[in-house]
């Protein structure tokens, strides 16, 4: 310890004395570096001076020449031209030149001033020539103002030299006397900091001296306490190796010698838990060989028995107990029992809780049986108190016996373990005895057959006589039955070799099955390795050609805009390719997945159009697309896949096209009206007949050649054709070889929406001539339009004025439209009456109602229409809307957004329940939404979102809260993500819909994935809106919300500036953000950092799970981690893991990337401690929805 204070002490006047040098060196260094500053800025300033001075004797040399030309031209006088000198100006200028050298800036103004010096002089002798002359007085005026200006030049030019020297001069002095001023303080300052760190070293060497002293005191006082310490665990140790392993120490310090301490008693506690455990284990292998030999050997089965319940009984000290054995018909019979009265001599599997031991095979432990109130049924009686054993005894997991063992204490778990180890020797100890009493049962039946054999023989004997006599005749059959054995044995040897073909052919058949199911795992695996090498690089094509087609920079051309969206088209298309080819085993069995939807005919003859122009534009052919006059505007059908059989029929007349053109033609079909036809006519190479039906076939072409012209895979028309049928259409060909071929798809102008059997639909093909006669929806709604157009009611529009309170009456029952308005004014409200449905819009825009009785039969355009028109409208979709009709469509109305519907016909005095709840929806401020989402983020930022809109909102994660926040608040609307953790979705949505008073409730569903067309009919049924999660779809959610509840725009208008100060816009909430991307292709960094850097968000790229962890260390302003689950080193799963692992991560959104759209992916990946999931290839919007949830909070 002296040693060590000695050396510290060195050290810390090692340290004063290297500091102190170091200081010195310092204050030298400065005063060298400033000395030499000073000199240097000197020089650069007497050099500026030098230029200064340079420049205007330049200048001054001109104007001598000038004084002198001047004054030789009025006096004639040569001695005026002595001045007139221009070797010194060219002197000068060299000169002027040389100083600065080192300034290309002044080298470059001496550049132009050079020829302005020789034009001036050119000009002075021009001047002095025409001078000498007479009559040219009108010339030499010219060519002084030329001389003049040229002269002006010149001096503009110099009077910039002098102004940047000058700037230099401001800047040289400016050096000079900051390296004057702030050397000496350097200096000064280094003096004083050595003379203080010495006092500091000096104050610190005399605490050290003092505190060393202390030290060794403590030192020597803890050195008496350790040595008592350790003389009591030397006696702890000694009592432990003598055996007695309940000694323990007492000593509790928290240093080396308590720890020792605590050591010791662990071992101690260790070795008496071993030899406990090794006594038990003893015990339990000694015990089981004496049950053991007990059984070994026994062939009674009474006798085994009542040895091996004496014997546990000895070693288990049970009080009761039983032995039953299986017998013969399948029940169990009472083979030894110990003190029992009256015991049951037979048990059946299933009854008490002997026969359920038995039915089930299980040990049964019937615990604290009650003394007086509970009675058990068992084989010994009733019990009552204690505690009660059932041990069912197997051999090859067949029950052949059990025992029923009674305890007045609870058989510990050693017992219970010596129970279970021996129930299989006891099981086949059992099976013997029995096998050997049936050995025996079977040995006296053979005996006795024996005796009745020899009885029989004696008989035959006598019998034997009479059959010699009967022998003769039949001899005779026997050549008979001989002749016809043999054709059997023929027959038989036919059979024989048949079958075993059979078995050879079923043999084949089961290789070539299970062939058939390796085949299809193989391509199963291969059909999603493929998905995930197709969709990688589609990523980057979607994404860049997304940023293309935006063109925020403005930088493209219209046609390369164009170009760009239909690469992106194209991508799209590729990638709904790929989630077919993912499907293809749903498509051999029919299994497909449709979507009907109205479908505008023109917008997919657009898109066909910018996806195909190009393409054939390249080839040299022409592409047409025409429609026939009478083509109704709507189809419905499913879209993407109409859009998938004319794309694949298109392409392949482009293909197969050298020269000509390719057209497509829509109209409705020649033999149904109600059918639609989509023709493709190309003039390319032609079909032969006989191929007709074999192109349909898949992987088949019209040239099946190895040396055919032309590629493809021979897919494309065979599931065009199932697809067709799968629309309830078909595909019919008309074709001739080099004259071209035409395509037609006939779809329905309605598709069913029945739902059949889609094996049914691919093996057999829908008659076209059997498809429905449809109606469209417009001929369903004209039955709620009147024919006849009343006269206009006398109302109060030409009297009202701004700001007054306002009801619009649409109404054609003249008399009640009338009494309507009556009321409608006792209750001080102005009121404006429309007797037709076509004027209704524009009153409304116009006046701004504060509410509008609606009817739903009206003339010219019906209620519903009516209504539709006004939620379109933004001025008009926030007027509370009450409907009243005589048909029975309140839900229907109500979905379309009315505050509520009476069936007519109304009395008056109903009218004022109609007002209140107009009035109570106007006066209504704040309104209340329930969210019902699963995930807290998501949640918080839409309930954010709806508050700046004054929607007020209240978070629920699961069914139970979310019905009970129901029938206790006020609730007005329900927002629900379909991925909420209950049985599922729909359990809410039947739970809110069986309640009556929640019937008419508005639900909105609100969810982030693709939903097929079963799982929207299925919503739908209970759901009055679904949005889907983009970018901008809380917009989308505000306008929902605000159609079910009515918020006024003018609210929402006057309060969006505020809600993007709070939210935030999309370019608020990431501008300045940072993101890791870490994904192992450089393609998808590529791609996902111009999209989002077009976003004003900093990028960071990693190539893997180490690199990403590495830059989340170097970089701590990271916002959010876009995370790929597939790399090589570190995959993303343990990425994320390792991410959660650091405290500082913790909250640190990570947003995880896939291309496998598996089931389970996005649980596996919450799982691993990502926050959110996306599968590739990544929809920007989606991305950026999801960005926007998670990174609001840093502007809240």
């Amino acid at each position: 310890m002296q040693k060590e204070t000695s050396t510290k002490i060195i050290k810390n006047l090692f340290l004063v004395f290297i500091i102190s040098t170091v200081l010195l060196l310092v204050s030298i260094v400065s005063s060298l570096s400033s000395i030499t500053g000073l000199i240097d800025s000197a020089k650069w300033v007497n050099h500026t001076n030098e230029v200064l001075s340079e420049a205007e004797n330049l200048i001054s040399f001109l104007k001598d020449a000038e004084t002198g030309q001047r004054g030789f031209v009025i006096t004639k006088n040569p001695i005026f031209l002595d001045p007139y000198a221009y070797d010194k100006i060219k002197i000068s200028f060299g000169k002027l030149k040389e100083l600065t050298s080192d300034n290309a800036v002044q080298q470059r103004k001496l550049s132009l001033i050079s020829p302005l010096i020789d034009d001036r002089f050119n000009q002075l002798d021009k001047v002095l020539k025409l001078s000498k002359k007479d009559g040219f007085y009108e010339v030499k005026e010219e060519e002084m103002l030329k001389g003049k200006a040229i002269m002006d030049k010149l001096r503009k030019q110099i009077a910039e030299m002098k102004t940047e020297e000058n700037r230099l001069l401001a800047i040289r002095t400016a050096k000079l006397d900051a390296y004057t001023r702030y050397a000496p303080i350097l200096i000064v300052l280094a003096a004083l900091l050595s003379i203080g760190i010495t006092i500091v070293s000096f104050l610190r060497i005399r605490r050290e001296t003092e505190d060393r002293l202390k030290k060794q005191n403590e030192d020597e006082k803890k050195y008496d306490d350790t040595s008592i310490r350790i003389s009591q665990m030397e006696v702890i140790t000694q009592r432990i190796a003598n055996g007695d392993l309940a000694a323990r120490s007492g000593d509790n310090e928290q240093d080396e010698i308590g720890r020792v301490s605590s050591a010791i008693n662990k071992l101690a506690i260790s070795l008496q838990k071993s030899f406990s455990e090794l006594e038990m284990k003893n015990w339990l292998e000694v015990h089981t060989i004496v049950i053991s030999d007990v059984v070994r050997g026994q062939t009674d089965v009474a006798l085994l028995a009542n040895d091996v319940i004496k014997a546990i009984s000895d070693i288990l000290n049970f009080q009761v107990g039983t032995f039953y054995v299986i017998n013969s018909s399948g029940y169990f019979s009472l083979a030894a029992q110990h003190a029992c009265v009256n015991p049951a001599l037979h048990l059946k599997p299933g009854e008490g809780l002997t026969g359920e031991a038995l039915k089930n095979k299980k040990t049964i432990l019937v615990n604290e049986i009650p003394l007086s109130h509970l009675k058990l049924t068992s084989s010994i009686g009733e019990s009552t108190g204690g505690y009660l054993l059932l041990l069912p005894l197997f051999y090859n997991k067949n029950v052949v016996g059990i025992m029923e063992l009674g305890f007045i204490k609870k058989p510990s778990e050693l017992d219970l373990q010596l129970l279970e180890n021996c129930k299989e020797a006891l099981g086949i100890g059992i099976n013997g005895a029995l096998s050997y009493s049936k050995q025996q049962e079977l040995l006296e039946i053979t005996q006795s057959q024996s005796e009745e054999m020899k009885t029989q023989h004696n008989e035959l004997e006598s019998l034997n006589v009479e059959l010699e006599a009967q022998t003769q005749q039949l001899q005779a059959s026997e050549e008979e039955l001989r002749v016809q054995q043999e054709e059997l044995l023929e027959a038989n040897t036919e059979l024989v070799e048949r079958s075993n073909l059979l078995q050879e052919r079923n043999a084949v058949i089961q290789a070539k099955a299970q062939e058939l199911a390796l085949t299809t795992k193989y391509k199963s695996e291969f059909l999603a390795n493929m998905s995930h090498e197709l969709r990688t690089p589609l990523n980057s094509i979607l994404l860049l050609s997304r940023l293309l087609s935006d063109n925020k920079l403005k930088h493209l051309s219209n046609d390369e805009v164009e170009y760009a969206k239909v690469i992106q088209n194209s991508g799209n298309g590729l990638l709904n390719l790929i989630n077919e080819i993912l499907d293809l085993s749903q498509i051999e069995t029919g299994k497909m997945e449709l979507d009907p939807e109205e479908t505008k005919i023109t917008e997919v003859l657009d898109g066909l159009k910018s996806l195909f122009t190009e393409l054939a534009k390249e080839k040299g052919i022409a592409f047409n697309l025409s429609t026939a006059g009478d083509l109704p505007e709507f189809i419905r059908t499913d879209k993407m896949r109409l859009e998938q059989i004319l794309k694949n029929l298109i392409s392949n007349a482009i293909k197969f096209t050298a020269k000509g053109s390719v057209k497509l033609h829509v109209t409705r079909s020649a033999k149904n009206n109600n059918l639609i036809s989509f023709s493709v006519e190309d003039t390319g190479v032609g079909i032969p007949k006989d191929k007709h039906a074999l192109i349909f076939e898949a992987f088949q072409q019209a040239d099946g050649s190895t040396k055919r012209k032309y590629g493809g895979t021979g897919l494309g028309l065979s599931i065009s054709k199932q697809l067709a049928k799968l629309l309830q259409g078909e595909i019919t060909l008309n074709s001739e070889v080099n004259k071209g071929s035409e395509f037609v798809l006939t779809l329905p102008h309605q598709m069913s929406d029945t739902v059949v059997n889609k094996t049914e639909e691919i093996n057999h093909i829908i008659p076209v001539q059997a498809l429905p006669n449809q109606e469209p929806v417009k001929e369903q709604e004209n039955k709620y339009i009147s024919a006849t157009i009343p006269d206009n009611v006398k109302d109060d529009r030409e009297i009202c004025q701004p700001g007054d309170s306002i009801i619009l009456i649409i109404e054609d029952d003249i008399p009640y439209a009338k009494s309507l308005l009556e009321f409608t004014r006792s209750r001080g409200y102005k009121a404006i009456v429309c007797v037709r449905g076509d004027e209704a819009q524009e009153l409304a825009n116009h006046y701004q109602p504060k509410g509008i009785l609606l009817d739903l039969e009206l003339p010219v355009k019906s209620g519903w229409e009516v209504m539709d028109l006004l939620k379109k409208e933004s001025s008009t979709k926030h007027i509370p809307v009450h409907m009243m009709s005589s048909h029975h469509v309140r839900r229907q109305s109500l979905l379309k957004g009315a505050v509520d519907f009476i069936e007519k016909p109304v009395a008056i005095e109903q009218m004022d329940d109609i007002f209140k709840k107009i009035e109570n929806v106007l006066s209504k401020d704040s309104k209340k939404v329930l969210i019902v989402e699963d995930n807290a983020k998501h949640a918080e930022a839409l309930a954010y979102y709806l508050e700046t809109f004054n929607i007020q909102s209240e978070i629920k994660n699961n069914v139970n809260e979310s019905i009970d926040a129901l029938k206790s608040d006020r609730i007005d609307c329900v927002i629900l993500d379909m991925g909420i953790p209950a049985n599922n979705a729909y359990e809410v949505l039947e739970n809110f819909k069986k309640d009556a008073a929640l019937e008419n409730l508005p639900i909105i569903v609100f969810t982030g994935k693709s939903l097929s067309l079963a799982e929207e009919q299925r919503i739908r049924k209970y759901a009055d809106s679904i949005v889907i999660k983009t970018a901008y779809s809380y917009q989308r959610m505000l306008d929902e919300v605000s159609l079910f509840l009515h918020v006024v725009e003018e609210k929402k208008s006057t309060q969006t500036s505020s809600s993007f100060k709070k939210l935030g816009t999309l370019d608020q909430v990431l501008e300045g953000k940072t993101v890791l991307v870490t994904d192992d292709d450089v393609r998808n960094i590529f791609s996902l950092t111009k999209a989002l850097e077009s976003l004003n968000l900093k990028v960071l790229a990693a190539v893997n799970g180490k690199e990403a962890l590495q830059k989340l260390q170097e970089h701590p302003e990271i916002n959010v981690v876009l995370l790929d689950m597939m790399m090589p080193e570190m995959d993303g799963y343990e990425t994320a893991k390792r991410i959660r692992e650091n405290p500082k991560w913790k909250k640190l959104p990570v947003i995880a990337l896939t291309a496998k759209a598996m089931t389970g992916d996005r649980e596996k990946c919450i799982s691993a401690g990502a926050s959110d999931y996306i599968s590739k290839p990544v929809d920007i919007d989606q991305l950026l929805s999801l960005l926007r949830v998670w990174l609001y909070a840093s502007i809240k």
